[in-house]
């Protein structure tokens, strides 16, 4: 008989994150350098350079940023250290080939690589965790709206934590849901889940929210299951590595664990004299106002709030539905009382991208159960949201901080883009045909979609079938 050779096949997963990567990797700035990367990249040199979270001392150094501060005679960043520290590979090799210290050149191309990989992996967990709920198709195109719909994209091309941030939550999500799914949790999910809230929280201290959110939600739903105190405990003790490891950078900087760098940069007694804006106030311009809104910038995101009313009602969902929320609310309210909301100068509240899955997952409910219409609609949105954020991808994720009647990507954006002031890495090759590279990047992430359901419904993978409905559910291989 002839020997049948099998046809090597790209999996919905592996084109989510290799499309995503290579996306991020065409839009990387190279033009500037913000307060944070500058912040970031001095902290990755004194590691590398001085083995010290010094940058230096007060009598020489010259910051250059907004996000150092002095204390004792020195130095040193007032950001979470995690993202710059989980950097240093890429930093490093950056330095090596410039030879010296600086914001630009290789040091800053490569940290926002970094940045872009960690973002790509983002986006193949939101494929993961809405294989628990949705079908292929559904999870794919959840996936690339996240990745190319949404705010992420243009905060995948620079060196700010946000979208690492986003991909340690996500992580944590995916291990509890697996804990949850059956009568035999396993260890071997819930301490990794514990483990990927202590890596967010030391990229982002509003993150040590999901230590009682993820503990909540294992009480609730392992209280009639056995191994409860052991699953538990198992997160519990994994995630408080990261309240620990903070401990320690603290007490190498100030001579106890209880004083954050945010805290003493701020000049505050407790961390909660961070949040001292209205909340209200917070609410309307992280959500709906066009300086911020997270509705405006990813409108895609409309569809998540009905994607909970739908999922709230059915009791299959009900419980999951919360976690998502709760995640959601975790973010988005304390970053509503945030001292400074807008974030500075950021195209839409970058603050809040590590809670965008939150909000669009619900929405594959609505997808999945929807008529033709509804479909049509959500790639409609779906497209809105590509050409705002990719445009912004492409030209800067730094906009205007003032006016709140003003949409930054009307008044800065769209301007930038149509007279070429773009900040890509690759302008000096192409010089004038630049619209060329740009509007086919932008094209690509239009047809991602299609792309891949084509290549799901050449499987036999139907919309429509929901894994907590099927049997044949292969969710525990989200490839």
């Amino acid at each position: 008989m002839p020997k049948i050779i099998s046809r090597p096949r790209i999996t919905a997963g592996l084109l989510i994150f290799l499309s995503a990567f290579i996306v991020y990797s065409m839009s990387l700035n190279s033009v500037w350098a913000t307060d944070h990367t500058t912040s970031f990249l001095q902290l990755d040199w004194a590691i590398l350079v001085h083995h010290s979270f010094v940058l230096g001392s007060g009598s020489s150094f010259h910051p250059n940023t907004v996000d150092d501060f002095e204390f004792d005679g020195n130095y040193y960043s007032a950001l979470a250290p995690g993202t710059a520290i989980l950097a240093l590979p890429f930093v490093g090799v950056g330095f090596l080939l410039d030879g010296h210290f600086t914001v630009f050149g290789y040091a800053l191309i490569l940290s926002e690589l970094f940045v872009a990989l960690i973002n790509a992996i983002a986006a193949y967990l939101v494929y993961a965790v809405g294989r628990f709920f949705f079908s292929k198709k559904t999870s794919a195109f959840l996936a690339f709206a996240y990745a190319f719909a949404t705010i992420s994209w243009p905060f995948a091309t620079y060196f700010f934590q946000s979208d690492v941030s986003a991909m340690f939550d996500l992580l944590a999500v995916y291990f509890v849901i697996r804990v949850t799914r059956s009568d035999d949790g396993k260890l071997r999910d819930a301490v990794p889940a514990g483990i990927a809230v202590a890596g967010g929280l030391t990229t982002d201290y509003v993150n040590v929210i999901f230590i009682p959110i993820i503990m909540g939600y294992l009480l609730f739903s392992l209280r009639r299951k056995g191994r409860l105190a052991r699953l538990s405990l198992g997160f519990l003790l994994a995630s408080l590595v990261g309240v620990l490891l903070i401990g320690l950078y603290n007490e190498a900087i100030f001579g106890t664990a209880f004083h954050t760098t945010e805290q003493v940069y701020l000049n505050s007694s407790t961390p909660l004299g961070e949040f001292s804006y209205p909340i209200y106030e917070g609410v309307y311009l992280n959500l709906i106002s066009p300086l911020r809104g997270l509705l405006v910038f990813s409108i895609f995101l409309i569809l998540g709030i009905f994607g909970y009313v739908d999922m709230l009602r059915q009791r299959r969902y009900r419980a999951k539905a919360f976690l998502l929320l709760a995640c959601f609310l975790g973010v988005f309210l304390p970053y509503s009382a945030w001292y400074d909301p807008t974030g500075g100068a950021a195209f839409g509240p970058r603050f809040l991208v590590s809670a965008i899955p939150f909000l669009l997952l619900p929405a594959g409910l609505v997808i999945e159960t929807g008529s033709r219409r509804m479909r049509v609609t959500a790639f409609i949105l779906y497209a809105v949201g590509v050409v705002i954020n990719g445009m912004a991808g492409i030209t800067s994720a730094l906009a205007p901080t003032q006016n709140y009647g003003t949409f930054p990507f009307l008044s800065s954006t769209l301007p930038s883009f149509l007279s070429g002031d773009i900040d890509v890495w690759w302008l000096s090759f192409v010089h004038t045909y630049w619209p060329i590279p740009a509007v086919l990047l932008i094209a690509l992430t239009l047809m991602l979609p299609l792309i891949s359901n084509h290549l799901l419904s050449g499987r036999g993978a139907q919309m429509g079938t929901s894994p907590e409905i099927s049997t044949a559910l292969d969710a525990s291989d989200p490839a």
